[in-house]
């Protein structure tokens, strides 16, 4: 397993019904990525997560993205039971993390991607269903 860096942190946090995920650093890459998800999927499946939210605070994004190998790679870590709520601290990242989304929920992950902790943690409350988020999203 990929480990990270010294200089990436990540932290988590039991909240009232979901497990909270804030990683930070200076640096994003494929392999970050993938470790600090990895380090996730190990909370969850030892404290028998259903609801998360993670809070990814890193830098600039080095490499090539390839975002159905990222997903591919994180279903395969054990997501298939848990809702997944994602803000990435860097809004003009937001149309990517889109993409990662759509990939996610065509693979049956319930997921979604939000611009805002306070608009996820809505999310993980209110349900998942889809008139549920329409009125959520008024």
């Amino acid at each position: 397993m990929q480990q990270l860096p010294e200089n990436t942190q990540l932290v988590f946090e039991d909240r009232n019904g979901y497990l909270y995920a804030e990683v930070s650093g200076p640096d994003d890459n494929f392999d970050i990525s993938l470790a600090y998800w990895t380090a996730i999927a190990e909370q969850c499946q030892r404290r028998g997560t259903k609801n998360l939210l993670v809070l990814e605070r890193l830098g600039r994004y080095k490499g090539e993205r390839n975002m159905t190998l990222m997903i591919d790679s994180i279903i395969a870590l054990g997501f298939e039971n848990i809702r997944v709520a994602y803000v990435d601290a860097f809004v003009e990242d937001l149309p990517i993390a889109e993409i990662g989304e759509i990939l996610a929920m065509e693979r049956g992950i319930a997921g979604r991607v939000f611009g805002s902790v306070q608009e996820a943690e809505r999310w993980l409350r209110i349900g998942a269903s889809d008139q549920g988020d329409r009125l959520a999203n008024r």
